[in-house]
């Protein structure tokens, strides 16, 4: 969100923000409706940056145009444990899905979402909006053989059940069996500065997700032409069509072992990072501004 508004700023578009509090509350999102309202009249166009309450709060607004980014969360349902997700995700499909028909534009951050999104409101409404990475920051190494495999992971690890950890260090553990020494490194707590070395350092990145939006951890090892395996979510399995070091397989430690352990004997491709370079950020803000100008035209 911060990285779209600093490219349209850079573009001459005026970006505020409006922080919406906590939306847990009835009292607090009416509170936030009303808020929203009043700050409405003063700009050409409203842009929702998440479904779920955000949508609700933001959704209605007289005589502006409107838009919202549909992330992942917002919108996919979490149903592998009976956890508090089970229930948070199915309250914030219910917000999204009741407030899409308000908006003049919906944005989805991959052509999955965008083609269950289209289930719900006229496709003249969509258009794919991944959120843009700064292709001048996330960049490739000079790539070396050595002797440690780096496999990247990125979560709140292990509190973040849709991430499936779990899955990730018994995948792991497989293939440190199979191959050797092998180090897992978990993106947490690093600063904003420094993840990109992080990444470029990486021999492969690891998704074992249950759902995603389009995963930031993966887009950005793309951008570094790091390769990934993962399970089947977003538009991955597009890419993965096309790259032999990229993999798309099955939920289970085994499978995703395998293809992992292959993809770190592979000779790494020169080329994974022409699948992001559509995302790259003054592109992506160009093309956001379009959107923009068109609802205000209209």
């Amino acid at each position: 969100m911060h990285t779209s508004a600093n490219g349209l700023r850079a573009l001459g578009v005026d970006v505020q923000f409006e922080f919406l509090g906590n939306l847990r509350s009835p009292w607090n999102v009416l509170a936030a409706r009303k808020r929203v309202r009043l700050r409405a009249r003063d700009f050409d166009v409203v842009h929702a940056q998440y479904g779920s309450a955000c949508a609700f709060v933001t959704a209605g607004v007289d005589d502006r145009p409107t838009a919202v980014t549909v992330r992942g969360n917002d919108w996919n349902l979490h149903n592998e444990t009976f956890h508090a997700l089970y229930f948070h995700t199915r309250l914030a499909r219910a917000m999204t899905r009741g407030s899409l028909g308000k908006f003049s534009a919906v944005l989805p951050v991959s052509n999955r979402l965008a083609k269950e999104i289209a289930q719900e409101v006229t496709e003249s409404k969509i258009n794919v909006m991944p959120s843009p990475i700064d292709l001048a920051l996330w960049k490739p190494r000079m790539y070396a053989t050595h002797v440690t495999r780096n496999v990247l992971f990125t979560a709140n690890a292990p509190r973040d059940p849709i991430k499936r950890f779990s899955l990730c260090e018994r995948t792991i553990a497989i293939v440190k069996q199979n191959i050797g020494d092998v180090t897992l490194k978990i993106a947490s707590g690093i600063s904003h500065t420094d993840m990109p070395s992080f990444v470029a350092t990486c021999d492969a990145v690891l998704c074992t997700s249950e759902t995603e939006g389009w995963p930031n951890s993966v887009k950005e090892a793309l951008a570094c032409n790091v390769p990934f395996v993962s399970t089947d979510v977003s538009d991955l399995s597009k890419i993965a069509d096309q790259e032999n070091t990229c993999r798309v397989c099955e939920p289970n430690p085994n499978s995703l072992a395998r293809n992992l352990c292959e993809v770190l004997r592979s000779p790494r491709s020169p080329s994974l990072r022409r699948h992001v370079e559509h995302m790259d950020l003054k592109p992506s803000c160009e093309r956001l501004i379009h959107i923009y100008k068109s609802l205000v035209r209209n």
